[in-house]
């Protein structure tokens, strides 16, 4: 059984690894805590039992199954982070400091009916599209 579960283990990483390179990092990380999830709850007694197989012990400290899916959830999901703070800080637009320019004071417009209030609602919607446009891959302005 040991064979069966390294074999397991190595195509689940596989799958994992195929889909955080070529797909998405936030795929990755929904569909590698699905898998397992899926199969607990088709194949219950199968999948505890498979779980809690003993694959070594090491002064007096037992290793199953578990304890290795743990260790690659942990691995993977500390590079699905790593690889999504890096591209939210790759497509952030630099914010440039120069010297402070004065700009003469302008009474602020009337809204015209195509203008949207600074309500919540507008607020929660640029926040969304935002978030869209990040997971897209597009680049989004921040302001100072």
């Amino acid at each position: 059984m040991e064979i069966l579960s390294i074999v397991l283990f190595f195509i689940y990483s596989l799958i994992i690894l195929g889909i955080l390179i070529y797909v998405s990092p936030l795929l990755c990380a929904f569909i590698m805590i699905l898998i397992p999830l899926i199969f607990v709850y088709i194949l219950a007694d199968q999948a505890v039992e498979f779980f809690s197989i003993v694959q070594f012990s090491y002064s007096g400290i037992q290793i199953s199954n578990l304890h290795i899916l743990l260790l690659i959830w942990s691995a993977f999901i500390g590079i699905v982070s790593y690889a999504e703070v890096l591209t939210w800080y790759l497509l952030r637009e630099p914010v440039i400091k120069g010297p402070v320019v004065k700009e003469p004071v302008v009474k602020e417009p009337v809204p015209v009916s195509g203008d949207q209030p600074k309500t919540l609602m507008f607020k929660i919607k640029d926040f969304s599209l935002k978030i869209y446009k990040t997971l897209k891959g597009e680049k989004i302005k921040i302001k100072p």
